[in-house]
């Protein structure tokens, strides 16, 4: 028997006013192109961590060039996570990828006390458009007022299959 590597599973999406809100309370946004990629992720996440760390710089220097808008949007599924996710908001927002990559790279990090912002908008409305877990990531294309969403890992050149379908 030969086993073949399947792609992504990618699962339609059309809820274009919910993602535009995604994109707009996400504490971490590079870019303005009308593909988008928003992943939603907890701090506390391995393989947010592993998707992070092999696909961050990647999908920067895409959205840098303006060829997605890049966001990421908090999730929190490990409870011990919130406080870092509230000092990620708290956080100036050209140091927020530089705090992601110290949390997931497993130092310790001062988390203070920052209060919860708009953490549980974000979340409720990630479950509106079908986020139950993270990593999950949404390819969306606005001109075509839709996209798709992907639940858990994906390697980078699943990431960027994914882009080059939108």
């Amino acid at each position: 028997m030969i086993f073949r590597k399947r792609g992504p599973r990618l699962t339609p999406v059309t809820k274009t006013e919910v993602v535009k809100r995604l994109l707009e309370m996400a504490p971490v946004k590079i870019g303005n192109s009308d593909k988008a990629v928003l992943v939603f992720f907890d701090l506390r996440c391995p393989f947010c961590a592993r998707l992070f760390k092999e696909a961050e710089e990647t999908l920067v220097e895409m959205a840098s060039r303006g060829v997605i808008t890049f966001a990421m949007c908090d999730y929190v599924v490990h409870k011990d996570a919130e406080p870092l996710h509230r000092k990620l908001r708290c956080t100036a927002e050209d140091e927020r990828l530089k705090f992601i990559a110290e949390a997931f790279s497993g130092k310790k990090v001062e988390v203070g006390d920052c209060p919860e912002g708009n953490l549980r908008e974000c979340e409720r409305l990630a479950e509106e458009v079908g986020v139950y877990g993270t990593p999950t990531i949404i390819f969306y294309n606005f001109a075509k007022g839709r996209g798709y969403i992907h639940f858990g890992y994906m390697s980078p050149s699943e990431v960027l299959e994914a882009i080059s379908a939108l």
